[in-house]
């Protein structure tokens, strides 16, 4: 499972990487965590920047509390689930902006998490899905992602069974194109690189969602 990423790069950062607008205000996150605003990309507007919720709510759920448990979605097995399928074959695939994502190792008791980034792509993407959710009572629409995942590499594998969907730049231009076949899309969703990856051990002040600044993100040894 993906559950905590970083987007802390500049704004004109983000917009030189994608030639993308932002829409909305940007605030800068180290600890992005479920039902957060993030920002994405989606194949629709590709040429804007906009801010939605961390974990898909499908326009049919009774309520957004099911995005908690739709925060990921395994490739190998998305187009047999109905919260999914649709959004691939619709084309209501998006980016979601990243420059580092956290998985932890179980020390005894312990909890220690460590980053993982491209060192010589510092702002990437995931691949992601999307959906809009109207909320009954306000009738406000709640716009939510879920971020794709597939077998892990071997830098992430020491940690963790899964690991996001992470796209090259080429790949990203395939996954927000329309029409182009679902066999071919979801090809897209294999493992990355290991020797393209980087990590180090970070703080276990990550561990708390309320902690969200720059030194979460800093070699253990560096705080």
């Amino acid at each position: 499972m993906c559950a905590r990423y970083v987007l802390e790069a500049s704004e004109k950062e983000i917009e030189q990487a994608y030639a993308a607008k932002m829409q909305e205000e940007y605030v800068r996150n180290w600890n992005i965590a479920p039902t957060n605003k993030a920002c994405v990309i989606t194949a629709d507007h590709p040429d804007i920047i906009q801010q939605y919720h961390f974990g898909l709510v499908p326009h049919w759920a009774k309520d957004k509390k099911v995005g908690y448990s739709l925060l990921n979605a395994r490739s190998e097995s998305a187009l047999e689930k109905p919260s999914f399928k649709p959004l691939i074959e619709k084309n209501k695939r998006c980016l979601v902006l990243v420059n580092s994502f956290y998985e932890w190792e179980t020390v005894g008791k312990e909890k220690l998490p460590y980053r993982f980034f491209l060192p010589e792509r510092p702002t990437f993407s995931f691949a992601g899905l999307y959906s809009w959710w109207k909320d009954p009572a306000s009738q406000e629409w709640y716009k939510s992602f879920t971020i794709m995942t597939t077998a892990p590499n071997g830098t992430v594998g020491q940690f963790h069974d899964r690991m996001p969907v992470i796209l090259s730049k080429e790949e990203e231009s395939i996954w927000l194109k329309g029409g182009v076949p679902i066999s071919d899309i979801m090809s897209l969703c294999d493992p990355f690189p290991e020797v393209e990856m980087d990590l180090h051990r970070v703080s276990k002040d990550v561990n708390n969602v309320r902690n969200n600044n720059s030194d979460l993100i800093l070699p253990e040894n560096s705080n």
